[in-house]
C-alpha cells in the first residue's frame, strides 16, 4: 500500500513554516489562517485534511496547543528539529556563557 501526503504535504508545510517564522509566540493556525482564500464548504477535504494534519502533528508533538486560545499553537523541540534548530541546546549555550 502507498500513502499519499499530497495534501499532508501542503498543510503541514504552511503550518510548520508559520509557526517556525512566529516562534516562540503562540500563533494562530485555523483554517482560514492557512488558507485564507478558500472557501471551508465547498473545499471540505481541504478543511478535514487540515483538521487531520493539525492532530498528526499534535499527536506527534511537533506542535503544541496553546492554552490560551482554541486555534493558537507554538512548535516544540521536535517541531525545531525539522528545522535543525534545538531549544534545549541553544538554551545551554547561552547559560554556559
Amino acid at each position: 500500500m502507498s500513502i499519499n501526503f499530497k495534501r499532508f504535504d501542503e498543510s503541514s508545510v504552511k503550518i510548520l513554516t508559520l509557526l517556525a517564522n512566529n516562534f516562540p509566540r503562540p500563533t494562530e493556525i485555523s483554517f482560514h489562517d492557512i488558507f485564507p482564500d478558500a472557501d471551508a464548504v465547498s473545499e471540505k477535504d481541504k478543511l478535514t485534511t487540515h483538521i487531520g494534519t493539525l492532530a498528526f502533528l499534535r499527536h506527534e508533538d511537533i506542535i503544541a496547543h496553546d492554552v490560551g486560545s482554541v486555534s493558537s499553537f507554538i512548535l516544540t523541540n521536535t517541531g525545531l528539529a525539522l528545522f535543525n534548530e534545538n531549544a534545549f541546546e541553544h538554551l545551554k549555550i547561552l547559560l554556559d556563557k
